[in-house]
């Protein structure tokens, strides 16, 4: 049992004006509420072991609050400041490299509209190597619950009817067995996530699960990219040569089933699996480890692309910790795979054209969000209006979307006309049976609320979209009446596949790359129920709102997103080289 101590000294002090709080003591394993207002800051000193895991978990009432932990030189180690708002959990998990004194921080979140007062629970607990085991009834009561909340909210019949989603249910209910894990059940119900078909579904490992596979699971030393349905490998490691070789097998299992397992658990948009492809490539290792479960050594089958030659390696497998040793050299050799900033602009005046990367619709990575948004591109188009450069390509290879109504302020540079964004919008209903499983458990009346603004209760009993919400933008004044080239690939979604299937309708834009990962035709996104079923603690969210485009345009495959008018995906040697093979064949397409 660890004794926990405020920390009175002037070294541990908040910003001027902060209250702090003393003589506050926590114990291990024990779950403890306390009231914060918004001029408190409660600090606390806790002594931690090397090599042991452990998690903090905060629990937000009526405050929004951030949760920090620091080392004995008070640097900032981790900082836990989810978007849940008010209500809901911030977590930490943590295995200190050696026996020290951390310090813990939580205090209000600084920001216009969070309450002036709340209250908290905090717990502060050792992960174990034992994982709870359930009782069959447990989990299929918590499988119901699941199934239920997907028919009530709709989830699922956008690209199914009722009788194959209630087919495929009854399949997975009827694995059940006694004495499953959390892990287990999660292998279970995975499966009707991606079977929903609904990108913005998702289902989660419990919290104790993803602590314990943090401290005791192994991991897969490899990077991938999956190029024609072929899993090449991004990086050598130690002494192996393996940089460009194609996996095969792994411990035995040929690598096209393992994709197939794989995009059995990972949702998408209807049958599009760009998306998919792309969401495995960043979590092959993980989802390796989820689905198959501990190696210590990995037997992998290679081929060398270039004479077909195949050669088996015994790889060790690595921990967390190494892990994130190798993912931080990988991202270093491969920046270009990732990104750092959520806009990006540059100019090239001799070949007449300008690069607008745009990898994040999230307001919030904006100073002044949507109208910061909105100044930097003002900026941005009056110079390019300027200088008179004819050619705009916009990048959205990297942009899964973010805040409603971004993709509008963006497209608002390019039409003359104001448009209708979306047919309809609908909702399943303004009240939800389950909603003691949610983030919604202590404000139900606030979710039926600002559905009820948003919404009506049409005469053929659906829930539709009022006409003042959701709709497009008129014309900027800055207008772009240049050449438009638009960069997209499976992660292109949400948003940022909204603002491609309005500008495939609105503009004469050229379209190069591959199939974005977003719905042509729509999503299910908005605003989401996040659920933790009650016994074995699976998390996830359920979108509610069903946005519809209004596209004149339907040349696009139902069920699938915006296809490139040019296809233009990378080949191994381009990425290795570096080549970005999309952007030269638009600049390509201008010089001709």
């Amino acid at each position: 049992m660890y004794k926990i101590v405020i920390i009175f000294f002037a070294l541990f002090l908040g910003p001027v004006g902060r209250a702090q709080t003393g003589n506050i003591k926590l114990k291990l394993n024990a779950k403890q509420e306390f009231n914060l207002t918004k001029n408190e800051e409660h600090t606390f000193e806790i002594s931690l072991k090397e090599h042991v895991q452990y998690t903090i978990s905060l629990d937000q009432n009526g405050i929004d609050i951030i949760l920090i932990l620091k080392d004995q030189n008070l640097k900032v180690i981790q900082e836990a400041d989810s978007p849940t708002g008010r209500f809901g959990l911030e977590k930490i998990a943590f295995s200190p490299p050696h026996t020290a004194k951390y310090v813990v921080v939580v205090k209000p979140l600084e920001e216009n509209g969070n309450a002036d007062q709340g209250s908290y629970t905090i717990i502060f607990s050792k992960v174990s190597k034992k994982v709870k085991r359930f009782t069959k009834s447990q989990l299929e009561h918590d499988f119901d619950l699941l199934k239920n909340a997907y028919i009530e909210t709709k989830v699922g019949l956008w690209y199914n009817n009722y009788f194959e989603f209630d087919s495929i249910c009854n399949v997975q209910r009827s694995k059940i067995e006694e004495k499953m894990t959390a892990w287990d059940f999660y292998k279970l119900t995975a499966p009707i996530a991606a079977y929903t078909k609904e990108g913005h579904s998702s289902i989660r490992i419990s919290e104790e699960t993803s602590n314990h596979l943090k401290k005791f699971g192994t991991y897969f030393p490899f990077f991938i990219k999956i190029i024609n349905k072929q899993i090449y490998v991004l990086n050598n490691y130690k002494n192996l040569d393996s940089k460009g070789k194609i996996i095969s097998k792994i411990n035995g299992i040929p690598a096209e089933k393992i994709l197939n397992d794989f995009t059995q658990i990972e949702p998408s948009d209807g049958y599009n699996f760009t998306s998919k492809y792309k969401w495995i490539e960043s979590s092959f290792s993980r989802y390796l480890l989820r689905f198959y479960g501990i190696s210590d050594i990995y037997t992998v089958e290679f081929t060398d692309p270039k004479n077909g030659e195949k050669s088996i390696q015994n790889v060790a497998a690595v921990n967390a910790e190494q892990y994130q040793i190798l993912q931080t050299a990988h991202k270093n050799e491969f920046p270009e795979l990732y990104f750092k900033k959520p806009m990006d602009f540059k100019t090239e005046e001799k070949d007449n054209y300008c690069l607008l990367t745009i990898n994040d619709f999230n307001s919030n990575l904006y100073k002044d969000k949507k109208e910061g948004f909105r100044r930097k591109l003002d900026s941005i188009f009056r110079e390019v209006d300027k200088k008179q450069i004819g050619n705009l390509i916009i990048d959205l290879r990297k942009n899964e979307g973010g805040s409603q109504g971004m993709e509008d302020i963006l497209l608002s540079y390019f039409t003359l006309n104001t448009y209708k964004k979306y047919s309809y919008v609908e909702i399943p209903s303004f009240e939800y049976s389950f909603l003691e499983l949610t983030d919604y458990k202590n404000q139900k009346e606030i979710l039926k609320k600002e559905l009820a603004e948003e919404f009506y209760l049409s005469h053929d009993g659906r829930y539709l979209n009022k006409e003042s919400f959701y709709d497009g933008l008129p014309p900027n004044p800055i207008h772009f009446s240049g050449k438009i080239y638009i960069l997209i690939s499976g992660l292109t979604f949400s948003g940022g596949s909204e603002f491609a299937a309005l500008a495939k309708n609105h503009t004469n834009a050229v379209f190069i790359g591959e199939e974005t990962g977003g719905g042509y035709y729509g999503n299910t996104s908005g605003i989401f129920l996040k659920f933790t079923l009650p016994n074995s603690r699976l998390t996830g969210r359920i979108p509610l709102c069903k946005f519809v485009l209004n596209n004149q345009n339907n040349s696009i495959s139902y069920g699938h997103g915006l296809t490139p008018d040019y296809e233009a995906a990378p080949s191994m040697e381009d990425i290795l080289n570096h080549y970005d093979s999309e952007l030269n064949y638009a600049v390509r397409l201008i010089k001709k």
